[in-house]
């Protein structure tokens, strides 16, 4: 079970026009709000990298449903306070995206064949529109297969009882070995 996720109503607005709509061949079918969905909603903003919300987001190939995958979304959004600046204030922030740690190590172990990853289906990458958050900036767009069961999130492991922690260790020695 997905331990429910909060995001603030501005992170829910930072994702909200990319829900129902299809990207490359992908249908998202989680709102990011929902405590149900699987999505996740972070605002970042990490010294002087330019600040991007990121999602994370169930989704379905176009053409097939039943083929299910997860997306998440980098999304570059406007220094905090300018968010309603003029569009010149937003079209200077724009910054190229920089290397994407996540992206490199899906294409690396794909091609090392690595089987204990799931498998990575593709990525795309566009600049944001003038009517966009932030006009100029980036949106990366990266999507794996999802593996059967759920993840293992630190909130949910510490919500466990300590016979279900201890359970899961031990498990984890087992396979390790």
């Amino acid at each position: 079970m997905t331990p429910p996720t909060r995001t603030t109503s501005f992170d829910a607005r930072l994702v909200r026009g990319l829900i129902g709509t299809t990207v490359t061949t992908y249908d998202l079918v989680s709102d990011g709000a929902s405590p149900e969905s699987t999505s996740r909603t972070a605002r970042c903003q990490n010294g002087p990298r330019s600040p991007q919300t990121v999602g994370k987001f169930l989704c379905h190939l176009d053409e097939d449903p039943k083929q299910i995958a997860l997306m998440r979304v980098y999304q570059q959004i406007p220094i905090t306070g300018t968010e309603d600046a003029d569009h010149d204030t937003l079209a200077r922030q724009a910054v190229p995206p920089g290397v994407c740690g996540e992206l490199e190590s899906y294409t690396l172990l794909q091609s090392g064949g690595c089987s204990a990853v799931p498998r990575f289906l593709g990525h795309a990458e566009r600049i944001q529109g003038e009517r966009d958050l932030l006009p100029g900036g980036y949106v990366r767009y990266l999507v794996w297969d999802k593996v059967p069961g759920e993840p293992l999130t630190e909130g949910f492991f510490w919500g466990l009882d300590d016979s279900a922690r201890e359970d899961i260790r031990s498990k984890f020695r087992a396979v390790y070995k």
